[in-house]
C-alpha cells in the first residue's frame, strides 16, 4: 500500500459499513474535525452523488462496482490535488471494489464502520431494515445480498460501543499513524481564537458642539466657623462691663 509522503498533504478516507451504521454522520463529524483544523475537506453525499454523477441506483454486484470506480476516480482527483475526500455515501458492500479504490487512489484509508445487525433493526428510523425482512426490499446488504467486511482496515469504530465525538478522535488519531496527516497540525483541538478589537469611538454628529468643560479644583476643606455667642453670654459680659471698678482702698470709683 502505498500512503505518500507527508509532503503531499491529500487523501481519501473511504468509510464502509452497513446502511445505518452511522457512515454519514461520522463522515460529517470528521469533516468539522478537520475543517477546525485548517484544513479544505470535501463529504461525497449520497443525494449530491445521485443527482450529479446518476449514482445510488445499482442492483447488481457488477452495477454496484461500477459505481464505487466511478467514486474512487473522483476521490483520486481530488486527492492528486492536495484535497482531502471523505466518502461515505454510496460503497460497494464488495471487498474487491474497494480494493481497487485503495490502488487507484494511493494515499487511502478504509474505515470500516461496525456496528450489530440487531442493533441496526433497533435503531431503523427510515423502515429499510423491516422491509428487507419482509421481502418488499431486495436491495438491501447484509440483509437481502451480502456484504463482505473489509480484510485489512486502516481504522474499526464501532458505533453501538462508541459515540460520535470518540470515533472521530479515533480515526484522527490513526490518520497520524497512517502518515496521512502532520501530528502537529492533529495535535490542535481547533483553530486559535482571534482577540476581538475594542469598538472605535463614535466621532460626534455633524451640527452639535461639543463643549469641554473645565476641570474642577478639589474643594478645600472650609475652617470650622466659630459658634455665635449665646444671647446669655453677651449679657453677663456687657453687664460686666458696666460694673464700676474698684480703686484702691475698697472704694468704688464714682
Amino acid at each position: 500500500m502505498n500512503l505518500g509522503t507527508m509532503g503531499t498533504s491529500g487523501f481519501t478516507v473511504w468509510l464502509t459499513g452497513m446502511s445505518g451504521s452511522g457512515k454519514s454522520t461520522l463522515a460529517q463529524g470528521l469533516a468539522n474535525r478537520l475543517r477546525r483544523l485548517g484544513k479544505v475537506v470535501d463529504v461525497l453525499d449520497g443525494p449530491e452523488m445521485e443527482q450529479m454523477l446518476g449514482l445510488g441506483g445499482a442492483a447488481t454486484k457488477d452495477e454496484r462496482n461500477a459505481e464505487a470506480r466511478k467514486l474512487a476516480w473522483v476521490c483520486k482527483l481530488v486527492t492528486r490535488g492536495g484535497g482531502i475526500i471523505i466518502q461515505s455515501a454510496i460503497e460497494s458492500p464488495y471487498r474487491e471494489a474497494r480494493e481497487d479504490a485503495r490502488r487507484q487512489i494511493g494515499r487511502f484509508a478504509e474505515v470500516f464502520v461496525e456496528c450489530p445487525t440487531e442493533t441496526l433493526i433497533q435503531r431503523d428510523r427510515t423502515g429499510r431494515y423491516k422491509r428487507a425482512l419482509a421481502g418488499e426490499l431486495k436491495t438491501l446488504p447484509g440483509i437481502t445480498e451480502p456484504y463482505e467486511p473489509p480484510a485489512h482496515p486502516e481504522v474499526v469504530v464501532d458505533t453501538s460501543k462508541h459515540g460520535i465525538d470518540e470515533a472521530v478522535e479515533h480515526i484522527l488519531g490513526q490518520l497520524v499513524a497512517q502518515r496521512l496527516l502532520d501530528p502537529s497540525v492533529a495535535a490542535m483541538k481547533g483553530r486559535p481564537k482571534v482577540q476581538a478589537r475594542a469598538p472605535a469611538s463614535r466621532p460626534p454628529k455633524a451640527g452639535k458642539k461639543v463643549l469641554k468643560m473645565p476641570a474642577r479644583k478639589p474643594a478645600r476643606p472650609e475652617k470650622a466657623k466659630l459658634a455665635a455667642p449665646s444671647r446669655r453670654h453677651t449679657a453677663v459680659r456687657t453687664a460686666r462691663a458696666d460694673r464700676p471698678r474698684m480703686v484702691a482702698g475698697g472704694k468704688r470709683k464714682r
